[in-house]
């Protein structure tokens, strides 16, 4: 605080109590970035999100009214762990509460989807949407793929009759008209129809060239190329669009570059791919090439900080969205320059 031009000495407490209150109050706030400097900032951490509000998601007075006297309790993020962007909506599920949240910032809406029809959601692990808006959700419990359509409403399940045991990661391929579920337990990729119809299968349990050994996140990139977290294996696995082993890239190890519990995978604009890691706590990016480019993040409970981040998903604008499952919230950053 700043008070230039006072002898504060010759002030009685009174008089000093009164001058301070007419005081302006001066916010200098640092903005956090990877790497620091004098280096370029090339990361930047925007804000946290527990709760609708967080986003300046308002409730209307209607709203309100209606769940003052239903006695409905605000939701919020307690176990955050799949995300996905999609335009304007934030898609998250959240273990804890068995439950998709949904925030959409452009209709300043939110909802929540906590099961298919009667069926209620026992582990909801990730999302993913299509071309038309429909909503993809993984449960690794009940051995199923639900679809809904944009409004929430069901329309189809895919079961461990269609060859899911545990489905968890899962990414749509718009322009293809396909979507691939990981399948943890018999470590593989299942490859779908949009109408639930398994087409092809891609990978095997090992540790060779495209095998698999408890694949979690997947994702793609503009050329229908896909990611996979081969989180047993401590690496990540590279197909092309056809399913086809391209290069993995990644070892076990406990020093930045290598992994200890690689989970959620996003690749940006620039064929940049991000890596989440529970145990380093922390974000690394690297090169087509699987070269180290960058590291943020770090263990704690502030802002930039992570305590088990899971999963991650990059915008259109880039922004980096983080479930910071242990931490009950998701973090959001800033790819600068983008």
């Amino acid at each position: 605080m700043i008070a230039i031009g006072w002898n504060f000495m010759k002030l009685s407490r009174t008089l000093i109590f009164s001058a301070i209150l007419l005081l302006p109050v001066f916010t200098f706030a640092q903005k956090i970035v990877w790497p620091q400097p004098p280096e370029k900032a090339r990361i930047e951490f925007i804000k946290s999100v527990t709760k609708a509000e967080d986003l300046e998601i308002k409730k209307g007075f209607f709203k309100k009214f209606l769940e003052f006297f239903a006695g409905s309790e605000e939701k919020v993020l307690v176990k955050p762990f799949g995300i996905h962007v999609d335009g304007d909506k934030i898609f998250v599920t959240d273990v804890a509460e068995a439950t998709l949240f949904i925030f959409d910032t452009a209709s300043n809406d939110f909802k929540v989807i906590e099961g298919f029809k009667k069926e209620k959601f026992l582990y909801p692990v990730d999302v993913a949407t299509d071309d038309l808006g429909f909503i993809y959700v993984t449960d690794s419990m009940r051995k199923s793929v639900y679809i809904f359509n944009k409004n929430g409403v069901a329309l189809k399940k895919i079961s461990e009759e269609n060859g899911l045991k545990r489905p968890t990661g899962i990414a749509v391929d718009k322009k293809r008209k396909i979507f691939y579920v990981c399948d943890t337990l018999s470590s593989k990729i299942l490859k779908y129809s949009l109408n639930g119809k398994m087409v092809a299968t891609i990978g095997a349990p090992g540790s060779g060239n495209g095998e698999l050994n408890r694949p979690t996140f997947i994702t793609l990139d503009e050329n229908g190329s896909l990611y996979v977290t081969d989180s047993m294996n401590f690496r990540v696995n590279i197909y092309d669009k056809d399913g086809k082993f391209k290069k993995s890239f990644g070892q076990l190890g406990n020093s930045i570059g290598n992994f200890a519990s690689p989970r959620g995978i996003a690749v940006d604009k620039y064929g940049h791919i991000y890596v989440t890691d529970t145990l380093f706590n922390a974000v690394q990016i690297f090169d087509k090439k699987g070269n180290l480019l960058l590291v943020f993040g770090s263990e704690g409970r502030g802002n930039g900080e992570f305590y088990t981040p899971m999963d991650i998903s990059i915008s259109n604008d880039g922004r980096i969205f983080i479930t910071d499952s242990y931490n009950m919230r998701v973090e959001i950053f800033k790819i600068l320059n983008y």
